[in-house]
């Protein structure tokens, strides 16, 4: 890996399939981000930056880095994301490859920064981790060595880090290998293959979970052998990613490794027609060299910090890191350190008289029992996701669920259009309260005889109904 002359064809294929990622990762705000974080929205960006800005007012553009605190109305929030559409385009043709990437950083930044809860997710900064150091390789030809060196880095602990964490993290569920067996019936989004994957038998499962350890932990080392055993490991990365696809809904998370996982792939074993690297190499600056150099010498010591951290944190390195967090140069890794072992859903129903219920119904997680799990990645419906994490913690700390309530109750259209189904089209409800059910996967003949994909069992009210407008009640007798 130490040489960068047979990569050319890899690290000119690169930025253009990050560019596929972008198109995704922009365009399905398109459709959310109003409801989601403008003026009429759940979690509106311009409420948030005026407390950044009334609580750190010397570091909020540090805090919070967005062009947001330029003008942060609809039109501006929907400027940003078409404009990131746009040069996602850009960037897959191939036009000025390193003015994209540059632009499509601080544009996903702004978005991310300014997100909240609902941009909150691992794969936003790897986006943003690997657009740093795609950006670097993509201003000399070929590429700067230590920024090969960087991305590779990136590539490794990515993975390494994934899987560590697991084993770190001392769950139970992990270390008996039973892991995936839980993983198809209560991640975030499940699909269709899910339900089908959940009646493997368990010897496959505990099969399946030590492999996608062993892909993550042990095999990443083999990234420092030759070009055939990089090859190899591009072809375990690529299959895990392909079988996590296959059963889950990870937003864009698994084609983006898949991009990434590009760069272990030599020139010998590319098909000639993916050469798109320029027919002709001029020797770069020695400035533009020199500053390549420094960039990448400086996120190699970042990212050793960052992997340090995971086995003895460190407080010196911890505040070096704490400082530019913000800017997702460098970050940590690893997802479902826990498992999950069941699968609770909350409800929101609305009622005008606090006897008759009607249940709202979201897109894609789990509602009614006949209703077949959808394959959705990689768009990523936000508030789908964030209603997973409801029963996991303290929902009072998830701001976010009030304010959804309070715009169930007004009737707010930007925040209905979030969700598959009002069952109060012409008026809003007087009440909204939340319960919550214990679902599970139905078996082969409840869903041969009854159609039904999901059974789910009452467990009561999640929280109290609540209400606008005051409540008068007769008195007792």
């Amino acid at each position: 890996m130490f040489t960068t002359d047979s990569y050319t064809i890899a690290t000119a294929l690169f930025p253009r399939l990050l560019g596929f990622i972008y198109f995704f990762a922009f365009g399905a705000f398109l459709f959310q981000i109003k409801g989601l974080l403008g003026t009429h929205g759940i979690m509106p960006v311009s409420k948030f930056l005026a407390w950044i800005s009334q609580n750190l007012s010397k570091r909020k553009f540090v805090v919070v880095p967005t062009l947001f605190w330029v003008n942060c109305s609809d039109a501006a929030l929907l400027s940003v994301v078409f404009g990131g559409v746009c040069l996602s385009v850009l960037l897959m043709l191939g036009i000025y490859p390193s003015l994209m990437l540059l632009l499509l950083y601080v544009l996903y930044l702004s978005i991310i920064s300014a997100g909240q809860e609902f941009l909150a997710f691992g794969w936003e900064g790897f986006l943003l981790e690997i657009t740093v150091n795609a950006f670097l390789l993509s201003l000399v030809s070929p590429p700067n060595l230590l920024v090969w060196i960087s991305l590779n880095f990136v590539v490794f602990r990515f993975h390494f880090q994934g899987g560590w964490v697991k084993l770190q993290s001392q769950d139970p569920n992990w270390r008996n290998l039973t892991g995936v067996a839980y993983h198809y019936l209560t991640q975030p989004i499940p699909n269709t293959l899910a339900w089908y994957a959940h009646k493997l038998p368990m010897w496959f499962q505990k099969f399946s979970t030590l492999l996608m350890l062993v892909i993550e932990i042990v095999v990443p080392f083999a990234m420092l052998g030759s070009d055939a055993m990089r090859l190899w490991v591009f072809y375990a990365f690529v299959g895990l990613q392909i079988a996590i696809w296959l059963t889950g809904n990870f937003s864009f998370l698994n084609h983006l490794t898949v991009v990434v996982s590009v760069v272990l792939v030599a020139n010998v074993y590319m098909p000639s027609w993916l050469d798109v690297a320029p027919t002709t190499i001029s020797t770069p600056p020695l400035l533009l060299e020199v500053f390549c150099s420094l960039a990448a010498f400086v996120l190699i010591c970042l990212q050793s910090m960052q992997l340090w951290q995971q086995f003895s944190p460190n407080r010196l390195f911890g505040s070096c890191l704490d400082k530019i967090g913000s800017f997702h140069i460098v970050n940590r890794y690893g997802i479902f350190a826990i498992m999950t072992t069941k699968r609770f859903e909350i409800v929101f129903e609305g009622s005008d008289d606090e006897v008759n219920w009607k249940e709202y119904l979201f897109y894609y997680k789990p509602s009614e029992v006949t209703r077949r799990p959808r394959r959705i990645s990689p768009y990523q419906p936000r508030i789908d996701w964030q209603a997973w994490f409801l029963p996991l913690g303290n929902y009072r700390h998830d701001s976010w669920f009030g304010n959804f309530i309070f715009h169930l109750l007004k009737g707010t259209p930007e925040v209905l259009s979030l969700i598959r189904h009002n069952p109060f089209p012409n008026a809003p409800p007087r009440f909204v309260r939340t319960l919550i059910y214990d679902y599970t996967f139905s078996s082969f003949e409840e869903k041969k005889k009854l159609g039904c994909w999901w059974h789910r069992e009452y467990l009561g009210l999640f929280t109290q109904p609540v209400s606008l407008k005051p409540t008068i009640r007769p008195l007792a007798d």
